[in-house]
Protein backbone atom coordinates (compact mmCIF):
# COMPACT_ATOMS: atom_id res chain seq x y z
CA UNK A 1 0.00 0.00 0.00
CA UNK A 2 1.20 3.47 -0.85
CA UNK A 3 -0.03 6.63 0.85
CA UNK A 4 0.13 9.30 -1.84
CA UNK A 5 0.21 13.07 -1.35
CA UNK A 6 2.21 14.21 -4.42
CA UNK A 7 -1.01 15.19 -6.12
CA UNK A 8 -4.59 14.49 -4.99
CA UNK A 9 -4.27 12.54 -1.70
CA UNK A 10 -5.25 8.86 -1.99
CA UNK A 11 -4.31 5.27 -1.16
CA UNK A 12 -2.85 3.06 -3.85
CA UNK A 13 -2.70 -0.75 -3.78
CA UNK A 14 0.29 -1.55 -6.01
CA UNK A 15 -0.40 -5.27 -6.27
CA UNK A 16 -3.98 -4.84 -7.45
CA UNK A 17 -3.30 -1.47 -9.13
CA UNK A 18 -6.30 -0.17 -7.24
CA UNK A 19 -6.68 3.47 -6.19
CA UNK A 20 -8.80 4.42 -3.17
CA UNK A 21 -9.57 8.15 -3.25
CA UNK A 22 -10.21 10.15 -0.12
CA UNK A 23 -13.51 11.99 -0.49
CA UNK A 24 -13.42 14.11 2.68
CA UNK A 25 -11.32 17.30 2.41
CA UNK A 26 -10.69 17.24 6.14
CA UNK A 27 -9.49 13.64 6.03
CA UNK A 28 -7.08 14.63 3.24
CA UNK A 29 -5.65 17.42 5.36
CA UNK A 30 -5.44 15.07 8.31
CA UNK A 31 -3.53 12.51 6.25
CA UNK A 32 -1.08 15.18 5.07
CA UNK A 33 -0.47 16.34 8.64
CA UNK A 34 0.16 12.78 9.86
CA UNK A 35 2.54 12.06 6.96
CA UNK A 36 4.41 15.25 7.85
CA UNK A 37 5.29 13.59 11.18
CA UNK A 38 5.17 9.84 10.53
CA UNK A 39 5.49 7.33 13.36
CA UNK A 40 5.08 9.94 16.08
CA UNK A 41 2.07 11.27 17.92
CA UNK A 42 0.87 14.62 16.60
CA UNK A 43 -0.93 16.65 19.31
CA UNK A 44 -4.65 17.03 18.72
CA UNK A 45 -4.42 20.81 19.08
CA UNK A 46 -2.06 20.96 16.10
CA UNK A 47 -4.29 18.70 14.05
CA UNK A 48 -7.36 20.81 14.83
CA UNK A 49 -5.45 23.91 13.75
CA UNK A 50 -4.40 22.08 10.59
CA UNK A 51 -7.98 21.19 9.67
CA UNK A 52 -9.93 24.26 10.78
CA UNK A 53 -7.30 26.96 11.16
CA UNK A 54 -8.38 29.54 13.71
CA UNK A 55 -12.08 28.76 13.27
CA UNK A 56 -12.44 25.37 14.91
CA UNK A 57 -16.01 24.43 15.88
CA UNK A 58 -17.02 24.09 19.53
CA UNK A 59 -16.87 20.33 19.38
CA UNK A 60 -13.65 20.28 17.34
CA UNK A 61 -12.05 17.53 19.42
CA UNK A 62 -14.97 15.18 18.85
CA UNK A 63 -15.08 16.14 15.17
CA UNK A 64 -11.35 15.41 14.87
CA UNK A 65 -11.84 11.96 16.37
CA UNK A 66 -14.66 11.32 13.90
CA UNK A 67 -12.50 12.30 10.92
CA UNK A 68 -9.66 10.15 12.26
CA UNK A 69 -11.99 7.16 12.64
CA UNK A 70 -13.27 7.66 9.10
CA UNK A 71 -9.72 7.79 7.74
CA UNK A 72 -8.77 4.68 9.70
CA UNK A 73 -11.77 2.78 8.32
CA UNK A 74 -10.86 3.78 4.76
CA UNK A 75 -7.27 2.61 5.27
CA UNK A 76 -8.33 -0.68 6.84
CA UNK A 77 -10.77 -1.36 3.99
CA UNK A 78 -8.14 -0.64 1.36
CA UNK A 79 -5.57 -2.76 3.18
CA UNK A 80 -7.58 -5.74 4.41
CA UNK A 81 -4.82 -8.28 3.85
CA UNK A 82 -2.33 -6.43 6.01
CA UNK A 83 -1.73 -7.89 9.45
CA UNK A 84 0.33 -6.69 12.37
CA UNK A 85 0.10 -3.31 14.04
CA UNK A 86 -2.66 -0.87 13.28
CA UNK A 87 -1.75 1.95 10.93
CA UNK A 88 -3.64 4.73 12.67
CA UNK A 89 -3.20 4.94 16.42
CA UNK A 90 -4.72 7.13 19.12
CA UNK A 91 -2.92 8.00 22.32
CA UNK A 92 -2.86 10.46 25.16
CA UNK A 93 -0.24 12.50 23.28
CA UNK A 94 -2.23 12.70 20.05
CA UNK A 95 -2.78 10.72 16.85
CA UNK A 96 -0.24 8.80 14.80
CA UNK A 97 0.23 7.14 11.39
CA UNK A 98 2.58 4.17 11.27
CA UNK A 99 4.23 4.16 7.87
CA UNK A 100 7.68 3.57 6.39
CA UNK A 101 9.25 5.96 3.83
CA UNK A 102 8.80 3.32 1.11
CA UNK A 103 5.05 3.29 1.79
CA UNK A 104 4.55 6.95 0.86
CA UNK A 105 5.15 8.53 -2.52
CA UNK A 106 6.92 11.45 -0.84
CA UNK A 107 9.22 9.07 1.06
CA UNK A 108 10.03 7.08 -2.06
CA UNK A 109 10.82 10.24 -3.95
CA UNK A 110 13.19 11.51 -1.25
CA UNK A 111 14.95 8.14 -1.07
CA UNK A 112 15.40 8.11 -4.85
CA UNK A 113 16.84 11.61 -4.89
CA UNK A 114 19.28 10.64 -2.15
CA UNK A 115 20.43 7.59 -4.16
CA UNK A 116 20.79 9.63 -7.33
CA UNK A 117 22.78 12.31 -5.56
CA UNK A 118 25.30 9.70 -4.45
CA UNK A 119 25.74 8.46 -8.03
CA UNK A 120 25.50 11.64 -10.07
CA UNK A 121 29.23 12.36 -10.28
CA UNK A 122 30.49 8.78 -10.61
CA UNK A 123 27.61 7.10 -12.49
CA UNK A 124 25.53 9.80 -14.21
CA UNK A 125 23.67 7.32 -16.44
CA UNK A 126 22.49 5.43 -13.36
CA UNK A 127 21.53 8.66 -11.58
CA UNK A 128 19.62 9.78 -14.66
CA UNK A 129 17.65 6.51 -14.72
CA UNK A 130 16.82 6.71 -11.01
CA UNK A 131 15.46 10.23 -11.35
CA UNK A 132 13.52 9.47 -14.52
CA UNK A 133 11.64 6.78 -12.59
CA UNK A 134 11.17 8.95 -9.50
CA UNK A 135 9.85 12.18 -11.01
CA UNK A 136 6.57 10.63 -12.28
CA UNK A 137 5.65 10.05 -8.63
CA UNK A 138 4.57 13.68 -8.79
CA UNK A 139 1.00 13.65 -10.11
CA UNK A 140 0.44 17.29 -9.20
CA UNK A 141 1.05 19.72 -6.36
CA UNK A 142 1.48 18.44 -2.80
CA UNK A 143 -1.99 17.69 -1.35
CA UNK A 144 -3.49 19.09 -4.54
CA UNK A 145 -6.99 20.49 -4.39
CA UNK A 146 -7.11 21.11 -0.65
CA UNK A 147 -6.90 24.86 -0.72
CA UNK A 148 -4.72 26.72 1.82
CA UNK A 149 -2.65 24.32 3.91
CA UNK A 150 -2.33 24.41 7.66
CA UNK A 151 1.14 24.88 9.21
CA UNK A 152 2.12 21.21 8.94
CA UNK A 153 0.89 20.79 5.37
CA UNK A 154 2.46 24.07 4.23
CA UNK A 155 5.85 23.17 5.72
CA UNK A 156 5.70 19.70 4.17
CA UNK A 157 4.79 21.11 0.75
CA UNK A 158 7.66 23.60 0.88
CA UNK A 159 10.17 20.90 1.86
CA UNK A 160 9.04 18.56 -0.89
CA UNK A 161 9.13 21.31 -3.51
CA UNK A 162 12.73 22.01 -2.50
CA UNK A 163 13.57 18.32 -2.92
CA UNK A 164 11.88 18.27 -6.33
CA UNK A 165 13.86 21.29 -7.47
CA UNK A 166 17.05 19.58 -6.31
CA UNK A 167 16.00 16.44 -8.20
CA UNK A 168 15.65 18.44 -11.41
CA UNK A 169 19.09 19.98 -10.90
CA UNK A 170 20.54 16.50 -10.47
CA UNK A 171 18.65 15.19 -13.50
CA UNK A 172 20.02 17.96 -15.70
CA UNK A 173 23.55 17.49 -14.34
CA UNK A 174 23.36 13.76 -15.08
CA UNK A 175 22.03 14.48 -18.58
CA UNK A 176 24.81 16.99 -19.27
CA UNK A 177 27.39 14.44 -18.12
CA UNK A 178 26.02 11.63 -20.30
CA UNK A 179 25.50 13.25 -23.73
CA UNK A 180 21.79 13.88 -23.17
CA UNK A 181 21.99 17.66 -23.37
CA UNK A 182 19.61 17.89 -26.32
CA UNK A 183 17.13 15.50 -24.67
CA UNK A 184 16.61 17.81 -21.69
CA UNK A 185 16.54 21.16 -23.50
CA UNK A 186 12.71 21.38 -23.44
CA UNK A 187 12.62 20.50 -19.74
CA UNK A 188 15.34 23.01 -18.96
CA UNK A 189 13.37 25.74 -20.69
CA UNK A 190 10.30 24.75 -18.67
CA UNK A 191 12.35 24.78 -15.46
CA UNK A 192 13.61 28.33 -16.08
CA UNK A 193 10.02 29.47 -16.65
CA UNK A 194 8.72 27.67 -13.55
CA UNK A 195 11.68 28.89 -11.43
CA UNK A 196 12.70 32.23 -12.98
CA UNK A 197 14.91 33.14 -10.00
CA UNK A 198 16.80 29.83 -9.90
CA UNK A 199 20.20 30.73 -11.34
CA UNK A 200 21.27 27.09 -11.51
CA UNK A 201 18.60 26.21 -14.08
CA UNK A 202 19.62 29.13 -16.32
CA UNK A 203 23.25 28.08 -16.03
CA UNK A 204 22.41 24.48 -16.98
CA UNK A 205 20.33 25.72 -19.92
CA UNK A 206 23.26 27.82 -21.16
CA UNK A 207 25.56 24.78 -20.98
CA UNK A 208 23.07 22.50 -22.74
CA UNK A 209 22.64 25.05 -25.54
CA UNK A 210 26.40 25.41 -25.99
CA UNK A 211 26.83 21.64 -26.19
CA UNK A 212 24.05 21.56 -28.78
CA UNK A 213 25.92 24.05 -30.95
CA UNK A 214 23.64 26.96 -30.02
CA UNK A 215 26.03 29.33 -28.29
CA UNK A 216 24.16 32.40 -29.54
CA UNK A 217 21.01 31.23 -27.78
CA UNK A 218 23.04 30.61 -24.62
CA UNK A 219 24.17 34.25 -24.61
CA UNK A 220 20.53 35.20 -25.11
CA UNK A 221 19.61 33.23 -21.99
CA UNK A 222 22.28 35.16 -20.09
CA UNK A 223 21.02 38.48 -21.38
CA UNK A 224 17.41 37.74 -20.49
CA UNK A 225 18.07 36.24 -17.06
CA UNK A 226 20.83 38.51 -15.80
CA UNK A 227 18.73 41.62 -15.16
CA UNK A 228 15.99 39.70 -13.37
CA UNK A 229 18.39 37.67 -11.23
CA UNK A 230 20.55 40.69 -10.39
CA UNK A 231 17.48 42.59 -9.24
CA UNK A 232 16.49 39.66 -7.02
CA UNK A 233 19.85 38.48 -5.68
CA UNK A 234 22.28 41.33 -6.38
CA UNK A 235 24.66 39.18 -8.45
CA UNK A 236 24.81 36.24 -10.89
CA UNK A 237 28.03 34.33 -10.16
CA UNK A 238 27.10 31.15 -12.06
CA UNK A 239 25.91 32.91 -15.18
CA UNK A 240 28.86 35.30 -15.17
CA UNK A 241 31.33 32.43 -14.91
CA UNK A 242 29.52 30.51 -17.67
CA UNK A 243 29.55 33.54 -19.94
CA UNK A 244 33.27 33.89 -19.41
CA UNK A 245 33.69 30.25 -20.41
CA UNK A 246 31.90 31.07 -23.66
CA UNK A 247 34.24 33.96 -24.25
CA UNK A 248 37.24 31.75 -23.44
CA UNK A 249 35.95 28.95 -25.71
CA UNK A 250 36.28 26.48 -22.86
CA UNK A 251 36.43 22.80 -23.94
CA UNK A 252 33.79 21.98 -21.32
CA UNK A 253 31.21 23.76 -23.48
CA UNK A 254 31.56 21.27 -26.35
CA UNK A 255 29.81 17.91 -26.60
CA UNK A 256 33.24 16.31 -26.32
CA UNK A 257 33.48 17.69 -22.80
CA UNK A 258 30.23 16.11 -21.74
CA UNK A 259 31.80 12.92 -20.42
CA UNK A 260 33.23 14.58 -17.34
CA UNK A 261 31.07 15.12 -14.26
CA UNK A 262 29.62 18.61 -13.97
CA UNK A 263 31.70 20.54 -11.47
CA UNK A 264 30.72 23.84 -9.89
CA UNK A 265 31.99 26.81 -11.84
CA UNK A 266 34.70 28.97 -10.29
CA UNK A 267 32.99 31.99 -8.78
CA UNK A 268 34.21 35.54 -8.58
CA UNK A 269 35.10 37.09 -5.25
CA UNK A 270 33.03 40.07 -4.06
CA UNK A 271 35.87 42.32 -5.26
CA UNK A 272 35.50 40.92 -8.77
CA UNK A 273 38.72 38.89 -8.84
CA UNK A 274 38.24 35.31 -9.92
CA UNK A 275 40.20 32.35 -8.64
CA UNK A 276 43.35 31.74 -10.63
CA UNK A 277 42.78 29.27 -13.41
CA UNK A 278 44.21 28.84 -16.89
CA UNK A 279 42.01 29.61 -19.84
CA UNK A 280 42.37 30.74 -23.42
CA UNK A 281 41.65 34.23 -24.67
CA UNK A 282 41.33 35.61 -21.15
CA UNK A 283 41.86 39.16 -22.40
CA UNK A 284 40.36 40.73 -25.51
CA UNK A 285 40.98 44.11 -27.06
CA UNK A 286 37.94 46.19 -27.83
CA UNK A 287 37.32 49.62 -29.25
CA UNK A 288 35.65 52.01 -26.86
CA UNK A 289 34.67 55.61 -27.31
CA UNK A 290 37.69 56.60 -25.24
CA UNK A 291 40.13 54.33 -27.10
CA UNK A 292 41.40 50.72 -26.87
CA UNK A 293 41.22 48.92 -23.55
CA UNK A 294 42.01 45.51 -22.16
CA UNK A 295 39.15 43.66 -20.49
CA UNK A 296 38.31 40.13 -19.43
CA UNK A 297 36.19 37.99 -21.73
CA UNK A 298 33.31 38.47 -19.30
CA UNK A 299 33.63 42.23 -19.43
CA UNK A 300 33.95 42.15 -23.20
CA UNK A 301 30.82 40.05 -23.75
CA UNK A 302 28.80 42.00 -21.20
CA UNK A 303 29.69 45.32 -22.81
CA UNK A 304 29.22 43.93 -26.31
CA UNK A 305 25.71 42.74 -25.46
CA UNK A 306 24.85 46.08 -23.88
CA UNK A 307 25.98 48.00 -26.97
CA UNK A 308 28.78 49.81 -25.15
CA UNK A 309 31.51 48.02 -27.17
CA UNK A 310 32.30 47.71 -30.88
CA UNK A 311 34.01 44.42 -31.65
CA UNK A 312 36.96 44.89 -34.02
CA UNK A 313 37.74 41.20 -34.46
CA UNK A 314 41.14 41.42 -32.77
CA UNK A 315 41.87 38.83 -30.07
Amino acid sequence: MQFRILGPPDLFDEERRLRTPLTSPKQKRLLGALIARPNSFVPREELMREIWGGQAPKQARNALNAHFSGLRKTVETAERARGGQARLVTGADGLMLRVSPAETDSGRFCLAVSRAQGRCRTAPEEAYGILRKALPLWRGAVLEGEGPHGPLGAALAEQLQDVRRRALELLFDAALSSLRHEDVLPELRQATVAHPLCERFHDQLMLALCRSGRGGEAIGVYTEARQRLTAAHGHTPLLSARLEQIGAQSPELSAAGAGAPIAPLPLRSPAGREAARPHRFAVRHVERADGPAERSALGFLTDLLSGRELYTGRV
